[in-house]
C-alpha cells in the first residue's frame, strides 16, 4: 500500500498521530525501538498511577474522600490503561486500518469523492478537538485548585488530627508522612500523570472515532459507486470488469470492519458497563443530596451523568452510522433499474445483496451490537438500578 501522508490525511489523523506517537501508541510507529520505549514508560507510569489510586482507596485513614471523583478517576485511570494495553496487543490490526485510510487519501479522487470524505473526516477532527478542549480547561481549573487547597483537608489517625496533602489523584492516605518539598516533587509528577491518564483515555475514543468515520466515508464512496450501476449495466457486455473492482472493494471494507470489532469489542463493552453503574450512582447521589440540600453536589453529579451520556451517545452513534452506511447498499441496488438487465447481470447483483444483507456492526464484548437504542437501553437499566437503591436505602 502507499505510505504517502496527504493533506486529506492530515487533516482527519493530525492530532491523533501526534498524540498516539508521543506515548508509543501509533500503530504505524511501534516496531520503532524509541517508540517501544515511549510505550513502555508510558505504561509503567499509567500502572502506577492505578496502582497508587486503589492503595489509597483501600487505606483506612478516616480521611475526607469524595467517593464519586474517586470512582471516576478509578474509571479514568483504568480506561487510559487498557487503552494503552490495546493498542499495543492489536497494533497489527489496527494498522492495516491506518495504512488503507492513507491509501485512500492517496488516490486520486473526484470532486464528489473528496467533498464527501472530507465531511467524514471534519466529523472527527470536531471530536478529537472538542475532547481536546474539555480537557486542557479541566486541567486549567482542577490543578490549581488543588494546589491551593493542599494543606485543608483534617484526619484522625490513632488518637492524632493532622492535616493531610492534598494531591491532584487521591493519594492523601499513601503520602501522608512527607515534607513539603516532597510534596511539590510529588504534585509535579502527578500533573504529568494526569496529563497522560486524560491523553491516553481520550485518544483511544478519538481514534476509534476517526477511525471507523473514514471506513462509513469509503462505504458511502461504494454506494455511489452503485448508484451508477444501471448505466455501467445497460448495453455493456464487459461489465464484470468494473462490478469485479466494487465487489473487491467491498470485501475489503467488511475485513476493515471486522479488525475495528475485534479491535474495539471489549473496550466498549467495559465502558458501556461502566456508564451504565456511574450514571446509576450520580442519580441516586442526586436524590440525596437533594433531600440534604446540598445543591453543590447536585449540580456536580448532573454534570458527570451528563458527560458520560454524551461519551455513550458518541460511540453509539458511530456503530449506527457504519451499519445504516453498509445497508445502504442494498438500497441502492434494489432501487436501480435491475430489471433491465440480462439475466446474468441480474443473478451478480443478487449474490451481493445477499452479502450486504448482513449489516457491518460493532459489538460489546460480542455479547449485543450496539445502536442508537443502547442509550435508552443505559438509562433504563440505570434507572433500575437507581430504584433498586432507593428501595434499600428507605428499608
Amino acid at each position: 500500500m502507499k505510505t504517502h501522508w496527504n493533506n486529506g490525511m492530515d487533516y482527519g489523523f493530525r492530532e491523533i498521530r501526534v498524540l498516539m506517537c508521543m506515548f508509543g501508541m501509533w500503530p504505524l510507529q511501534q516496531n520503532n525501538l524509541v517508540c517501544t520505549f515511549r510505550w513502555i514508560l508510558t505504561f509503567i507510569i499509567e500502572s502506577f498511577t492505578v496502582t497508587s489510586v486503589m492503595i489509597d482507596y483501600f487505606k483506612n485513614c478516616d480521611d475526607i474522600k469524595d467517593s464519586l471523583e474517586l470512582f471516576l478517576i478509578i474509571e479514568a485511570s483504568s480506561h487510559a490503561l487498557i487503552n494503552i494495553i490495546l493498542a499495543r496487543i492489536y497494533k497489527k490490526r489496527i494498522a492495516i486500518n491506518v495504512s488503507s485510510a492513507i491509501d485512500d487519501w492517496s488516490l486520486s479522487m473526484k470532486k464528489q469523492s473528496y467533498v464527501t470524505m472530507m465531511e467524514y473526516a471534519r466529523l472527527g477532527r470536531i471530536i478529537i478537538l472538542s475532547q481536546l478542549m474539555i480537557g486542557i480547561i479541566c486541567s486549567f481549573l482542577y490543578f490549581p485548585i488543588a494546589f491551593i487547597r493542599s494543606k485543608q483537608q483534617v484526619a484522625t489517625i490513632g488518637n492524632k488530627t493532622l492535616s493531610l496533602w492534598i494531591f491532584v489523584f487521591p493519594t492523601s492516605c499513601l503520602f501522608k508522612d512527607i515534607s513539603y518539598s516532597t510534596y511539590k516533587t510529588i504534585f509535579v509528577m502527578q500533573i504529568l500523570q494526569g496529563f497522560i491518564m486524560y491523553v491516553s483515555e481520550c485518544i483511544g475514543d478519538s481514534f476509534f472515532f476517526a477511525i471507523t468515520m473514514h471506513l462509513c466515508g469509503q462505504l458511502e464512496l461504494l454506494r455511489i459507486s452503485f448508484v451508477e450501476v444501471g448505466r455501467k449495466i445497460t448495453g455493456r457486455i464487459h461489465y464484470r470488469n468494473f462490478l469485479g473492482q466494487w465487489i473487491r472493494r467491498h470485501y475489503e471494507l467488511i475485513i476493515l470492519a471486522k479488525n475495528i470489532e475485534d479491535v474495539f469489542n471489549l473496550n466498549l463493552l467495559i465502558r458501556l458497563s461502566i456508564i451504565t453503574v456511574f450514571i446509576a450512582i450520580s442519580g441516586m447521589r442526586i436524590i440525596v443530596s437533594v433531600k440534604h440540600q446540598d445543591y453543590t453536589d447536585v449540580m456536580k453529579s448532573l454534570l458527570f451523568v451528563q458527560y458520560y451520556i454524551i461519551q455513550s451517545f458518541l460511540f453509539t452513534h458511530t456503530s449506527d452510522v457504519l451499519r445504516n452506511k453498509s445497508e445502504s447498499i442494498i438500497s441502492t441496488i434494489y432501487d436501480s433499474t435491475w430489471y433491465e438487465f440480462s439475466s446474468t447481470a441480474m443473478k451478480d447483483l443478487i449474490l451481493i445483496m445477499m452479502r450486504t444483507n448482513i449489516p457491518l456492526q460493532l459489538s460489546a464484548g460480542k455479547f449485543f451490537y450496539i445502536t442508537r437504542s443502547t442509550v435508552t437501553d443505559i438509562l433504563k437499566t440505570a434507572l433500575t438500578y437507581i430504584s433498586f437503591l432507593q428501595a434499600t436505602m428507605e428499608e
